[in-house]
């Protein structure tokens, strides 16, 4: 099962694994609205999955559907 957060709980999870991590709510909504990042809409907001998330910053093709 995918692990799915919304954009401000995606950067939460960031800053716990990486307190000094540059990453922002604004790139996180660029990044999505760009396509770069799998993205599920619920309602008017969108899920972001985060094992996307974390290939794309780890400079790696996500595998995922």
């Amino acid at each position: 099962m995918a692990i799915m957060r919304t954009i401000p709980q995606a950067v939460e999870e960031l800053k716990r694994k990486d307190p000094n991590t540059p990453i922002s709510v604004g790139a996180l909504r660029r990044w999505t609205k760009a396509g770069k990042i799998q993205t599920v809409r619920l309602g008017k907001f969108p899920l972001i999955n985060m094992e996307s998330l974390e290939a794309l910053l780890e400079g790696r093709p996500y595998a995922g559907r």
